[in-house]
């Protein structure tokens, strides 16, 4: 027999157009005479664990489709001591977890953590699945999940406990609307697919709730004030531009990502620019305790410092571009890029192609994006006490290494790369060749660590520009204890503030 239920009451409040949605569980006598309440965060709370009887759904009746196509924030209170959780919806207007299926979800996961699922059924559909080693929700304590959609800046964040632990670049899927009811503890009408554990006080407004807010709601019910220890100063930083290789997977889906974790750490690196994120950055991140923004499946970038701004430049796949607030007086301004991978350089030195027309062939693809998003950062160039960071995956080389004396390196080519002249002409630094200038005796190459066979060469670099920065470290990573996880080498800089 399937029961029918009424939609719940909530609590509403009004402002200014704005519209707030409040459920809580203190009157059991609002709701379905089955359902069992217990001890919640504060006062009741829904309990849809193992020893309850009736296990279905709560309908937010209050949220129609229109109320989620534009900006909008949601939470809920959670705890549950399931060592089981597997993946069950616990907010939810999307119908499954497939990529067909618009709206949101937030869901459990098998490993005892959460998710967040979000689609407009015609762009990709995006996830954010952390660890459960940072972000559990069945260790039998009150969890507090929140997420804010911005839709005009098409970015979500992620809060676990009141802290912002991931920000998503969410790459046209703008209107999360649905024509569905939205569901509170399953995606759809039944018991199989319920949360299996205690739920308080979901809350929904259509607009954009600020980190304090949320950390003041986490703080309202725990007494727990998370608090960010920034220095007055910080004397110096290291950046890191590593690209992972299809996610650090291709040496072991598990193994392959361990490695790119244990390769950042011995590093020390405080700020990563991550290429080929696919799908890793959610777990390397948790494994480093990083603030962590996704642009694209391909750019991230990981902080140890908070990402205090996320910034629209150029496309999501080649570029990543924030505002890092490094101490309590300083910030920085960051791009992580990817270059296109044509005309592959390999190939026109195989095929003797003149240095006239190996440079010629760059201008359309390389040069072009890097001039677009050059152009992009005028915002970051405006801010002249504020330094500059542009690192990454530039798929070409440098006119600083292929030089008349290094020439014997590639094949006897001597090459004004395009690319890397333009940086020099907008007054950037290459942090390794400003410290180690000899090409020959300092090569750096960064391509590959695994084709020997194609001509090696550095094409990742780490570009600064600033009136108190210098670059006073930096070095190329290519080992691991066992195999280095990536057929690119990473290369790291030490970056030392002047006050």
């Amino acid at each position: 027999m399937r029961y029918l239920f009424p939609f719940i009451l909530g609590i509403f409040t009004f402002a200014l157009s704005a519209k707030e949605v409040s459920v809580t569980f203190d009157n059991p006598a609002d709701f379905y005479e089955k359902y069992r309440f217990s001890e919640g965060i504060e006062g009741k709370a829904m309990d849809l664990g193992a020893d309850a009887y009736h296990r279905n759904p709560i309908t937010v009746g209050q949220i129609d489709s229109l109320d989620m196509c534009h900006s909008f924030s949601l939470s809920i209170w959670v705890k549950s001591d399931s060592k089981k959780l597997g993946d069950k919806a616990i907010v939810s207007n999307k119908r499954s977890y497939e990529m067909k299926d618009a709206g949101i979800m937030l869901s459990t996961q098998a490993n005892g953590s959460w998710s967040v699922y979000f689609t407009d059924g015609k762009n990709w559909q995006w996830d954010y699945k952390p660890t459960v080693e940072r972000q559990p929700i069945n260790d039998g304590k009150w969890h507090f999940l929140a997420i804010t959609h911005f839709a005009e800046k098409e970015e979500m964040k992620m809060y676990y406990d009141g802290q912002n632990v991931a920000t998503y670049c969410t790459n046209g899927n703008v209107n999360l609307a649905t024509g569905n009811p939205l569901y509170i503890g399953n995606h759809i009408d039944d018991q199989w697919h319920s949360f299996e554990g205690l739920l308080d006080r979901f809350t929904f407004v259509d607009r954009v709730k600020s980190s304090d807010e949320i950390a003041d709601e986490y703080t309202r019910f725990t007494g727990i004030k998370h608090e960010e220890q920034l220095p007055k100063f910080t004397p110096e930083i290291n950046l890191m531009a590593f690209n992972i290789y299809h996610g650090g997977h291709e040496l072991g889906e598990q193994v392959g990502v361990n490695r790119v974790v244990e390769v950042i750490k011995e590093s020390g690196a405080d700020i990563i620019g991550m290429i080929e994120t696919y799908g890793a950055g959610p777990e390397i991140a948790d494994a480093l305790g990083y603030y962590f923004y996704l642009r694209s499946s391909n750019l991230s970038i990981m902080s140890k410092y908070p990402i205090e701004q996320t910034w629209d430049m150029f496309q999501p796949f080649n570029t990543c571009a924030a505002t890092i607030r490094i101490s309590q007086t300083q910030t920085i301004n960051y791009v992580n890029l990817w270059l296109d991978y044509r005309p592959i350089t390999d190939e026109q030195v195989k095929a003797r192609l003149s240095v006239e027309e190996i440079e010629a062939q760059e201008l359309p693809t390389r040069y072009r994006e890097l001039s677009a998003i050059l152009d992009d950062m005028q915002p970051f160039f405006e801010q002249r006490d504020v330094p500059i960071f542009v690192s990454g995956d530039f798929n070409s080389g440098s006119h600083l290494d292929w030089t008349e004396e290094a020439k014997h390196l590639f094949e006897g080519y001597v090459l004004k790369w395009p690319t890397s002249v333009l940086m020099e002409q907008k007054g950037f630094k290459d942090s390794y060749r400003e410290l180690y200038p000899d090409p020959v005796k300092y090569p750096c190459l960064t391509w590959s660590t695994m084709s020997k066979l194609d001509i090696q060469y550095r094409i990742d670099f780490i570009y600064y520009l600033g009136d108190k920065v210098k670059a006073v470290r930096s070095e190329m990573l290519d080992k691991h204890p066992v195999r280095f996880p990536s057929d690119h080498a990473a290369v790291i800089t030490t970056f030392k503030f002047k006050k």
